[in-house]
């Protein structure tokens, strides 16, 4: 996938008009935080709330790496080809009545494919807010180990949407330096189906959130 995206970039980048400073790349890195995947309530007895143990699937934040291919149409509006790689272990927590502990669910691979529309607030002077969103796609790739509760087999591919915003501090009209935040909604890597007779069982659509410092260079 990466040397996909890699060649997809390459074709962009060759195609450039002759007019110049319409695309930009940019190269980020930040936490990636990762939102549930699933969430179980059981009831234990009959002791009332304080008888309800939760069971949580989640990635814990790891730091991930963008990197994007923008072309401007305008003085407000472009569009982002970006693509966000991470790689972070996954947990089973409990919490209950038993008490609280975690369990190693693997290591999750995930990359996401996003083409946002970008929106300028301000297009102009040293420091240009912005807002994006558009279509989203996310790979996932879980290596767990034989004994995991939870699994999936191969590289599973769901689809969502990527939104967010940012500001780019210009310092010159070449080079800025730029902070993004993107929340990724997309559906799950897991099946619904395995879960159909687990009682209190909720299979979640992930929020991956990605927050972002780095460089974006105008050519």
């Amino acid at each position: 996938m990466k040397k996909n995206l890699t060649i997809a970039a390459l074709l962009l980048a060759v195609s450039l008009p002759a007019t110049a400073q319409d695309w930009s790349l940019g190269v980020s890195s930040g936490p990636f935080v990762f939102g549930d995947f699933f969430e179980r309530r059981v009831r234990v007895g009959n002791e009332g709330p304080e008888g309800e143990q939760t069971i949580i699937l989640s990635a814990d934040t790891r730091a991930g790496l963008a990197v994007d291919l923008e072309r401007s149409f305008s003085e407000r509006w472009a569009i982002r080809f970006e693509g966000t790689f991470t790689r972070s272990p996954m947990t089973i927590t409990q919490e209950g009545t038993t008490g609280e502990f975690e369990l190693d669910a693997g290591d999750l691979d995930v990359t996401t494919i996003a083409v946002p529309l970008v929106f300028r607030i301000n297009p102009n002077g040293a420091f240009r807010f912005y807002l994006l969103g558009g279509p989203a796609m996310a790979i996932y790739k879980l290596d767990a180990p034989a004994s995991a509760q939870f699994s999936f087999e191969d590289a599973q591919t769901e689809y969502g949407v990527a939104f967010g915003g940012g500001v780019a501090w210009w310092l010159s009209d070449r080079f800025a330096i730029e902070a993004k935040i993107t929340d990724t909604i997309t559906t799950s890597p897991l099946d619904e189906d395995d879960f159909d007779n687990t009682p209190g069982a909720d299979v979640k659509n992930p929020h991956n959130g990605h927050g972002t410092l780095g460089v974006r260079w105008r050519f």
